[in-house]
């Protein structure tokens, strides 16, 4: 069996499991490794845009839901091909007859939610699709659902690593974590907007990770000599993480978020920085040539990410101020949804 064909069977499982109606709600390692998939064999890109597509004509409202999720999860930490798969007439024609409210309230919302995050994304952008669906959507009268943060972020996605993690993952860690949630079987996936500060907190913690792993990445194909659209891609990521980390910190010290996580946030911040540094001081002497601005892109999904995670942390302010740490070590960063982020 050819690669090609052994990673087209690896992210044809990976999109099934991750959009199996059994789930309590989106299951995070498999979206993000689906993630890794797309960002380590970009020709493997259609065959999940079309995988995905066939999950969203399930015409099961769960089995949609979590697959929009997921697409979002995938265009936020996906590789520009996947931007063209999901950018493409057909798909968005997918997405759009989603608003029509046919599979609930819940598909409805995140469809139209979807496309307007978008639209917004990819506004300066070659997707001129994203932005013709839209219109055409608000020309026929569809009502767009308000929403806190509307500016999807773009983010690469975590190593490889993660692939095999979720891979090794099996059906009985689904039934715990469901179980642990303490919903039935009824529970339907809540959008992005409507997470828990729980779910909030535990996405934190995977997008803290991703960072962490990005910066190891980083330094590992720099190290071997790396030169392409990979390192790029890296590169481009970690410094939009800078000042959001950056502003994570901030609110991590105003108490924001508990003690522990802090302290995880400010050790990755730590090992940002050196990397970045490290690499500044290099990049001339080795003649490398990443100097282009990030991409807007990564910039304008991580700062969703983070407003999320602040909005959150403000409705539960006057609940958990008590308990919150109000004075903690000097700024360094923490991210609450570098997501889909990331992501």
């Amino acid at each position: 069996m050819t690669e090609y064909a052994q990673n087209g069977i690896k992210a044809e499982d990976l999109v099934a499991r991750a959009t199996d109606p059994t789930l309590a709600g989106p299951e995070w390692a498999l979206n993000l490794a689906l993630c890794d998939c797309a960002n380590a064999n970009h020709t493997v890109c259609d065959d999940i845009v079309r995988f995905l597509q066939r999950r969203l004509q399930s015409g099961n409202a769960k089995v949609t839901l979590l697959a929009l999720i997921l697409t979002e999860t995938l265009v936020k930490n996906g590789p520009p091909a996947i931007h063209r798969q999901v950018g493409s007439t057909m798909f968005l024609k997918e997405i759009a007859a989603l608003s029509d409210g046919s599979l609930g309230v819940d598909v409805q919302n995140q469809a139209l939610l979807l496309i307007r995050q978008w639209a917004a994304a990819f506004k300066t952008s070659e997707f001129q699709t994203f932005q013709d669906t839209y219109r055409q959507l608000k020309i026929q009268g569809i009502e767009f659902p308000a929403v806190e943060n509307d500016v999807p972020i773009f983010t690469p996605p975590s190593s490889t690593s993660s692939v095999s993690a979720a891979s090794g993952r099996d059906e009985g860690d689904a039934t715990a974590a469901a179980a642990a949630s303490g919903r039935d079987e009824s529970y339907v996936a809540a959008a992005p907007g409507s997470r828990t500060r729980e779910q909030q907190l535990k996405k934190l913690q995977a997008d803290l990770k991703l960072v962490q792993q990005k910066i190891e990445l980083m330094r590992h194909l720099y190290t071997c000599g790396e030169t392409g659209e990979q390192l790029e891609d890296v590169l481009d990521f970690l410094r939009q993480c800078q000042p959001r980390m950056n502003t994570l910190i901030e609110g991590g010290v105003m108490g924001k978020i508990d003690e522990h996580t802090l302290e995880q946030c400010l050790n990755v911040n730590d090992n940002l920085m050196k990397t970045l540094e490290e690499y500044s001081k290099t990049k001339t002497k080795d003649m490398m040539i990443f100097d282009s601005p990030p991409r807007a892109s990564h910039k304008t999904d991580l700062s969703q990410e983070l407003d999320e995670l602040h909005l959150e942390e403000r409705d539960m302010a006057s609940s958990s101020a008590a308990a919150a740490p109000q004075s903690v070590p000097p700024a360094h960063s923490t991210s609450t949804n570098i997501d889909e982020g990331i992501v």
